[in-house]
């Protein structure tokens, strides 16, 4: 029988699974606020007639810069609201070289994704951004300019700001960074072409790419550090495509 130290306390389980849904609750907010910031941008669109069908490279840009502004406004909300803020500062030299060492990891774990799903035989699915991407290479410019100015602020405000940092509270800096991964990886799901079995080499990359944003934000305490790494590495894989042709 266990002794009572080893069971854990009705409080500590609640607390647990308050914090879970805490963090779940700022994710949704930030995707209801998205979406409301959506549908505003393409209502004055519509209004002016603007043939939005015949340009769906444009659909996805107006989508995307909105939905990410509301990534934004709530991770800033909710870390101001439930934590001390998010630490922002101009990077020292040691936070550089998180900056490097970070890119380095991200881009080791898609290596070691890819080698691994081509010794079993799993092919990685395609992402919808490089699908469209490929149709009009003028988009992949677009986001990776987005990716820094936009993309990169509003998931790592949110995901790793807010989320990462409300669960740090109570699962400490390891439990916080392996759930704020998962939680950022599963919102992910629909940004790849098919599904079943083969959408997990995307998103355990993206689990790993998340747990390396994760560790340099916790090792900095500088939010800009883990924006920098998520902004050159987006950059990194849009140019790298616009370049594969």
């Amino acid at each position: 029988m266990p002794s009572i130290a080893a069971v854990p306390s009705r409080t500590g389980v609640l607390a647990h699974v308050r914090a879970v849904a805490v963090a779940l609750a700022i994710v949704v907010a930030g995707l209801a606020l998205g979406v409301v910031l959506t549908i505003a941008a393409f209502v004055p669109l519509l209004a002016l007639g603007i043939p939005l069908a015949e340009e769906p490279s444009v659909v996805l840009l107006v989508a995307l810069i909105p939905s990410q502004l509301g990534f934004a406004i709530v991770g800033v909300l909710a870390a101001v609201t439930l934590l001390d803020g998010v630490p922002i500062r101009v990077p020292t030299r040691r936070d550089l070289t998180w900056v490097v060492a970070g890119l380095g990891g991200s881009f080791a774990a898609v290596a070691g994704l890819l080698v691994a799903s081509t010794v079993v035989d799993l092919s990685p699915l395609r992402s919808v951004f490089g699908t469209s991407g490929t149709a009009d290479p003028r988009l992949l410019v677009a986001l990776a300019l987005l990716s820094i100015f936009v993309i990169a602020p509003g998931e790592e405000l949110l995901f790793r700001g807010a989320v990462q940092g409300r669960l740090r509270a109570t699962f400490g800096p390891v439990g916080a960074i392996a759930l704020a991964s998962a939680i950022f990886a599963s919102l992910h799901v629909f940004n790849f072409i098919g599904g079943g079995v083969l959408v997990v080499v995307p998103l355990t990359t993206l689990f790993l790419v998340g747990a390396v944003l994760g560790t340099v934000y916790e090792r900095t305490g500088n939010i800009v550090v883990p924006i920098a790494v998520h902004a050159l590495y987006n950059a990194t894989l849009f140019f790298s495509t616009l370049a594969a042709g």
